[in-house]
């Protein structure tokens, strides 16, 4: 049995610590924006959506149940529907603000206020998906942000039947906010195919300042 060396933390301690501040951070861009790319703090709907073109690649989605975890305002409903993609969509979200704008944006979308941590998931979906989760730790330290990281991803993995797909920031840039994180792309593929599948896959062909990783239960169609 390992134990935990005094003073650090489990992931689901670290989660804690910031759940609140992270929920206060993006409802004041959410208040300040509204529920557009910028309020989801994007810098524009054109890079947004490039994201989604990544999360959407993972599979053929069509006739599929897909959620996103850390969902806003479900601006990726508006993408599949705007591509003809048909899929079963939901969504969930930490902060009653983002679970707000996005139930009054899609009221025919269920969406729901839910931390994938701290709470079983009630169901199971063919693709769970998530953009830009893990990209604002605020003053958490990158180490223990990375472990929260972690678990959530293998919480993700968990509640899915044929993938998952997610993004991190990269950590090939050459300036540095040091509320955000900045995930080494290898060391987190490294982890997903030794402790969840080694059918996994990384994308960094395309021109953002991150990279996106799908991890698949089964070998994936080609």
């Amino acid at each position: 049995m390992t134990t935990r060396p005094p003073g650090e933390r489990t992931p689901t301690e670290v989660w804690l610590s910031a759940k609140q501040q992270v929920i206060d951070h993006y409802e004041a861009v959410l208040s300040r924006n509204g529920p557009t790319a910028r309020g989801m703090e994007w810098k524009d709907e054109t890079s947004q959506r490039l994201r989604f073109s990544i999360l959407a690649d993972v599979c053929d989605l069509n006739g599929k149940s897909v959620h996103e975890v850390g969902a806003g305002a479900g601006q990726f409903c508006d993408y599949l529907e705007d591509q003809g993609i048909c899929a079963d969509y939901s969504g969930s979200d930490v902060s009653p603000a983002m679970v707000e704008a996005a139930q009054r944006l899609h009221p025919e979308v269920r969406f729901e206020r839910r931390d994938i941590l701290l709470e079983k998931p009630v169901e199971t979906h063919d693709v769970v998906v998530s953009s830009g989760m893990f990209n604002v730790k605020l003053n958490g330290a990158d180490a223990e942000w990375c472990s929260y990281v972690r678990e959530a991803v293998r919480h993700m993995y968990q509640m899915c039947r044929v993938a998952i797909a997610f993004n991190g920031m990269s950590d090939f840039v050459d300036f540095r906010n040091d509320r955000l994180y900045y995930a080494n792309a290898a060391e987190l593929l490294d982890f997903c195919r030794h402790e969840l599948s080694r059918y996994v896959t990384l994308r960094l062909d395309y021109p953002l300042y991150e990279y996106t990783i799908y991890v698949y239960r089964r070998p994936p169609r080609t």
